[in-house]
């Protein structure tokens, strides 16, 4: 069996969005709750692009101070980011590191805060 398929088939039928960025800080892979949540942005035309097309300068700034710190600390795995309003969400950057707990990447987890 190979576990990237299982991964892979796990993280698409999530109803989180998964934006997958490298340390480059290009996006390399999106789930589909991600292509829809983005559609107004390109969804998939968006793989391959910088994360930072996406972002304001002071979320640009944010970003690379959050993952400055996940670099520095193999032991960090989550960062909250904020509140969104908009969505009614907490976020959090999420590093994502091998098996030597070495940074290959990173995403955004959305938390909602509407009680259901």
């Amino acid at each position: 069996m190979n576990l990237d398929t299982v991964f892979k088939g796990i993280v698409e039928d999530m109803k989180n969005p998964v934006c997958f960025v490298n340390l480059d800080h290009t996006i390399t892979y999106m789930n589909k709750s991600a292509l829809e949540r983005y559609a107004h942005r390109g969804g998939e035309k968006l793989i391959g692009k910088s994360i930072f097309d996406c972002h304001n300068e002071n979320s640009k700034k944010l970003t690379l101070e959050y993952v400055d710190r996940l670099l520095n600390d193999d032991d960090l795995t989550e960062i909250f980011m904020g509140y969104n309003k908009k969505h009614d969400e907490n976020n959090y950057i999420i590093a994502v590191r091998d098996e030597n707990k070495k940074l290959m990447g990173y995403y955004e987890r959305h938390e909602s805060c509407k009680q259901e």
